[in-house]
């Protein structure tokens, strides 16, 4: 790596920060009016509130991946990005850390705000390890999109990757709403961390470092952009 490069990549970072800032403050704003629906409204506006919510955090993972990433090959941009000193991995840390700073500052802001749901008995504090399964999910399916439209960066990829992740992340909280441990506890008036519910997060997070880890090793492994 050059003396040079370390600067340029936070200046990449700074960029993609700066071209997403608009959107991921609408994402933002938009996820905090699900909550509040669902807070002010209750059962009224539940179902609208969750998908809502689930929109959100969904279309700010795939926005951001196809903005920074997909948009910016499509758009003639990385011949300019290959001009300049930097290595691929340099690239790849640009990218993998402006996308998981955005991403992540909305999911992780909107998840822990989600919470407030519970208090005054809005929902089933039963349902807390259920959700939480499905936040994780979420950003699970985000990281899929991301380290798909990094190592492969063309269109048709990160389609199949948005499709797949979609559809795959529904039928896979359809999935696990199916264990025993899981319906037998989900409508409880107390939070109850079984031991499904553990493994199931703790899988999903190791899944997440795994597609990271995995994306900066496939990068490693290229002596030329894409």
């Amino acid at each position: 790596m050059s003396d040079t490069s370390p600067t340029i990549v936070r200046e990449l970072i700074k960029k993609d920060l700066q071209i997403m800032k608009v959107p991921s403050l609408c994402y933002w704003l938009g996820g905090i009016g699900a909550i509040l629906l669902a807070v002010f409204f209750g059962d009224a506006a539940g179902t609208i509130a969750f998908i809502l919510f689930v929109s959100v955090l969904f279309g700010a993972g795939v926005h951001a991946a196809m903005q920074t990433v997909t948009e910016e090959r499509r758009e003639q941009n990385l011949p300019f990005i290959m001009s300049l000193p930097v290595t691929i991995s340099d690239y790849t840390v640009a990218k993998m850390s402006a996308n998981l700073m955005l991403v992540g500052t909305i999911w992780l802001t909107l998840s822990a705000a989600s919470y407030v749901i519970f208090i005054g008995d809005v929902m089933p504090k039963g349902t807390i390890p259920f959700l939480t399964i499905i936040l994780v999910a979420i950003f699970l399916a985000y990281v899929i999109i991301l380290a798909t439209t990094v190592v492969f960066q063309g269109l048709a990829p990160a389609i199949i990757a948005v499709v797949a992740a979609n559809l795959g992340t529904q039928a896979y909280i359809w999935w696990i709403s199916e264990f025993h441990d899981v319906r037998s506890t989900v409508n409880g008036m107390e939070a109850v961390w079984n031991n499904t519910y553990l493994t199931v997060i703790g899988l999903q997070v190791a899944a997440v470092c795994a597609l990271i880890a995995f994306t900066f090793y496939s990068q490693s492994k290229k002596t030329e952009f894409l």
